[in-house]
């Protein structure tokens, strides 16, 4: 399939500039994508880090707040009062001391009603195990009871004397929800060795107030969450997406894995609900508990700018090849339309209208080569007005030639051959009336004038040549010479020229056709050849003429070899100061080699 230039200019701008859009497109695209993958990941891990130091904080402050409490004055007095009251007096309904602790506790907690935001409830144990319990919140509603299978009583033999304890969330016997402890052992006043247990209930509600945020402004958008895991690989925040998920729900992801192996970071992997997210993951660090804590977000979710930012990419591209296409289909037009008039006019010129002048456009390389053609159109013209004028008057001097030759014939025929001709007529005559003896020497005489005769008509014939070799020039001669072998003979003679041959004396054109004749005429007769080859060319100041034929050949150095045309043709080429090559084998063919100086 032909592609024009125009269209071949618009294939490689379309290609080079589609495929720089195309890089630039893909480029931006993934720069963004990655660009804004990593804006989220920072931001998850910035709110996963600041959530991690708000939940260490809150412990850290809860963990100051059971020690106060520990050690106050007002705790140490109840847990001492309270400490020798026996598990039958429990049975006692309206028992003075009982009703008189629970009152003092009531107190108590009524003084410390500021830590209701951060505890459920709160517990004092004593050595047989009697539980004082209350909430900040109602502080007019206390109990005192003897609860064997109460969790408080498991958490009672820790931590030992004074110590304290964050106890991991786990499930209450009774209401099977989650719940959180921390325990501190307290020093009975004024009593050696003995000691009671402070047991406060943390507020899950303060955990998830931290943790879960469902407000879109946060950094979380519509899909994202904090959440923390325990090492047992069980929730221990609320989950955005599953309610009741404290200790209901199973997290065995590859972030919660990684964390508790003692690394932080932030990959592309799948949640708990096996969604993929961006999630960002590291350790807790709280004295007592293994916790970790998980900052993710719907990758779809995160993925949404990046699709917006892929559509506008895609449509800017789009505006942008739709303009580059038309600048280019402008600019290709405005180049190739030039070219293309100069290839019409160059097509006009072949078929033989020179008259043309293109208007030259342009100031550059197409402007000059505009201009060029106008001049080589212009000099063709005028060449082409002259050669008619010169093939007008060539052939006027070949048809004035040619009367001439046919004068000159009728000139030699009548005073020559003619002659020859009427005195053969009288001998004849005369042979009527003459004897034997006297007709021998008649028919002798005949005889001979017959021989002049034939010499004569060969001379003649000689003679023609040297006016076709002047009237037409030596590559014509040749040429016909070629063409009547092949016309008598059949075989087929290939003729190529080359060179100014015809800027050569007359001399040197006769004898190099004479030669040509010569090797034409041994090759016909003695060759058997059916191709023969002939090359006359002119380089420089030497004529070169190659004969080659694929006869039987034969061999040159044998005496004789060749006959009289070859000593005829190396006597020529003597003459004119030239070499003379045979290279000939038997069934090989033969090649003549001429080489002939131009004086």
């Amino acid at each position: 399939m032909k592609i024009s230039l125009s269209e071949k200019l618009i294939l490689y701008f379309l290609t080079l500039g589609l495929g720089a859009i195309a890089l630039i497109t893909v480029f931006s695209f993934y720069s963004t994508k990655k660009a804004i993958l990593n804006r989220t990941f920072d931001q998850l891990t910035s709110l996963r880090i600041v959530k991690k130091h708000q939940i260490e904080l809150f412990f850290t402050d809860r963990l100051k707040d059971i020690t106060l409490l520990s050690e106050s004055e007002d705790t140490r007095k109840i847990i001492g009062d309270f400490y020798n009251y026996s598990r039958q007096d429990l049975l006692l309904n309206n028992d003075p001391s009982k009703e008189r602790i629970l009152e003092a506790f009531s107190g108590y907690l009524k003084k410390y009603t500021s830590l209701n935001s951060y505890f459920k409830s709160i517990c004092l144990v004593n050595y047989n195990k009697s539980i004082l319990k209350g909430t900040f919140s109602d502080p007019g509603v206390v109990g005192l009871t003897m609860a064997d299978s109460s969790e408080y009583l498991t958490l009672y033999s820790q931590p030992a004397r004074e110590g304290i304890l964050i106890k991991d969330e786990i499930l209450d016997k009774h209401t099977r929800e989650p719940a959180m402890y921390l325990v501190s052992g307290i020093k009975i006043p004024g009593m050696y060795g003995a000691y009671g247990k402070l047991i406060l209930e943390l507020s899950l509600d303060a955990i998830n107030t931290i943790m879960l945020n469902n407000n879109p402004e946060s950094g979380l958008g519509l899909t994202g969450e904090t959440y923390l895991v325990g090492n047992d690989y069980l929730m221990r925040s609320t989950s955005r997406f599953q309610p009741n998920s404290i200790l209901m729900t199973k997290v065995m992801t590859e972030s919660v894995t990684e964390a508790f192996g003692d690394k932080e970071g932030s990959w592309i992997t799948n949640d708990y609900r096996n969604i993929p997210v961006l999630s960002s993951y590291s350790k807790i660090l709280i004295p007592g508990l293994n916790w970790a804590i998980i900052a993710e977000i719907d990758l779809k979710e995160a993925m949404v700018p990046i699709y917006k930012i892929r559509d506008s990419i895609l449509f800017l591209s789009i505006m942008i090849a739709t303009i580059f296409f038309i600048c280019v289909f402008i600019i290709a037009k405005r180049i190739t339309r030039p070219v293309i008039e100069l290839k019409n006019a160059a097509i006009l010129v072949g078929q033989g209208q020179y008259d043309i002048h293109l208007p030259i456009t342009t100031n550059d390389e197409i402007g000059a080569l505009t201009e060029s053609f106008n001049s080589m159109a212009g000099q063709i013209n005028e060449k082409t007005i002259e050669l008619e004028k010169e093939r007008i008057g060539r052939l006027r001097s070949v048809f004035d030639g040619e009367e001439n030759e046919r004068q000159r014939l009728s000139r030699e025929l009548h005073d020559g051959i003619g002659q020859y001709l009427i005195a053969l007529k009288l001998r004849l005559e005369s042979l009527t009336y003459a004897g034997n003896p006297e007709m021998k020497e008649n028919l002798q005489e005949i005889k001979d004038m017959f021989d002049n005769t034939i010499d004569e008509i060969r001379r003649m014939s000689n003679n023609l040549m040297p006016s076709v070799l002047e009237a037409f020039g030596i590559t014509i001669a040749v040429r016909n010479l070629c063409n009547e072998t092949t016309e008598n003979t059949g075989t087929s003679i290939d003729f190529e020229s080359s060179g100014e041959l015809e800027e050569m004396s007359t001399k040197i054109k006769t004898y190099i056709f004479r030669i040509a004749q010569e090797a034409l005429n041994n090759i016909v007769k003695h060759s058997t050849a059916t191709d023969v080859k002939i090359m006359l060319s002119r380089e420089n100041d030497t004529v070169k003429l190659t004969i080659t034929d694929n006869g039987k050949g034969f061999d040159p150095d044998t005496p004789d070899a060749g006959g009289n045309g070859l000593h005829n043709m190396r006597e020529r080429v003597t003459l004119l100061h030239g070499t003379f090559g045979i290279d000939s084998k038997i069934n090989h063919g033969t090649t003549i080699t001429v080489m002939v100086p131009v004086f």
